[in-house]
């Protein structure tokens, strides 16, 4: 058994991979390379972590 607030951590992670998918993965794709993938998460990321609103 996990502790308080587990599920609502599992369904706020399944959300943010999701929204990652739909924005980054599946809009820009296909991609040609695994790099292009890593930059493309660390711009996406920076941008969820600093100038969305």
């Amino acid at each position: 058994m996990g502790s308080t607030g587990d599920s609502y951590d599992n369904a706020l992670a399944e959300t943010i991979n999701g929204l990652f998918k739909a924005e980054i993965i599946h809009r820009r794709g296909p991609w040609k390379t695994r790099e292009a993938v890593e930059l493309a998460t660390l711009e996406w990321a920076s941008w969820f972590n600093h100038h969305r609103c």
